[in-house]
């Protein structure tokens, strides 16, 4: 049973893929006025960047999520969330992600060479035009054997994980506005797949939806079934790493649910409910979307 796990960061259009890229951007610093505001606290657990897959054992710090400062953001700052989804999903869930994709960062440029000294990972960059298309997959080096690139294009990225075919999105806001055209961008995805005999088990990701349904409907339109469902709800989530902070949404605002996962029913089945983590799992914010994990197993 994987633990499947996605955040977006907040990227600009840059074709720099720097940390200037993903520091200081307008969605992030609009979310942490809104957290701030609302005096939002923070559950953070021990981590450590250079073994993200082991559990650390020992209490949370509640502590006051902090006003960004221009120099807030740092390369280590972005190592800690990343850090933190981890050992977030495992008290949550029991199991440290399989694979975790971060949307909107491209770890292969030198100023993140040491944000993620985990030798017992493998980093896998996608990269593209522009900063916010980028994706960067992090996945166990020790399951190796059960985790693929199947494909990669505008948007998503798809990896076979211990059989199941995943696909993980950051939707660009063009096709979002768009249900023909987001219908059309699951449909080219499903047709990539099928090329190699495959079909989508899960959607997981920024899918920046216009409202709640339209993912899974448009899943369920582009595969010609109703097989797809959402894992989510739309009664708002709790967050895992903060106290006592229900959100009605994942997104900068806390009032839409962009970030889901959308499931094949036929042949796949949730274990448990989605575990949500907030964007300032440090007590800083670094981003403008909150990230989920998910269990999956056969039907």
């Amino acid at each position: 049973m994987p633990v499947i796990a996605y955040q977006s960061f907040n990227a600009n259009a840059s074709s720099n893929h720097n940390l200037a890229s993903i520091s200081q951007q307008y969605f992030t610093r609009r979310t942490n006025r809104r957290v701030t505001d609302a005096g939002h606290e923070a559950l953070v657990l021990p981590f450590n960047p250079g073994d993200l897959r082991t559990p650390i054992h020992g209490p949370a710090r509640l502590q006051s999520i902090e006003v960004l400062a221009s120099d807030t953001h740092t390369v280590e700052l972005f190592g800690a969330q990343i850090a933190l989804l981890w050992q977030n999903l495992y008290r949550a869930i029991g199991q440290m992600p399989s694979i975790f994709v971060v949307g909107e960062l491209d770890a292969e440029h030198s100023d993140f060479s040491g944000m993620i000294p985990d030798g017992g990972v493998t980093i896998r960059s996608h990269g593209s035009s522009r900063a916010c298309q980028c994706f960067t997959a992090i996945s166990q080096s020790s399951l190796a054997s059960g985790i693929s690139l199947l494909g990669a294009g505008e948007g998503y990225v798809a990896y076979e994980v211990d059989g199941f075919t995943c696909v993980f999105v950051h939707v660009p806001n063009r096709i979002a506005s768009s249900r023909g055209a987001t219908e059309q961008f699951y449909y080219g995805i499903f047709h990539s797949l099928g090329l190699s005999g495959r079909t989508i088990d899960l959607v997981i990701g920024d899918t920046n939806q216009s409202s709640f349904n339209v993912t899974a409907s448009s899943l369920n339109v582009a595969s010609g079934t109703g097989n797809y469902r959402n894992a989510s709800t739309n009664a708002g989530i709790e967050l895992i790493d903060n106290y006592n902070v229900h959100e009605f949404g994942t997104n900068s605002a806390g009032t839409q649910m962009f970030d889901v996962a959308v499931y094949n029913s036929a042949r796949v089945r949730l274990v448990g409910s989605v575990a949500y983590v907030s964007q300032s799992a440090n007590a800083v914010t670094v981003t403008d979307h909150c990230g989920l994990g998910v269990v999956i197993e056969a039907v």
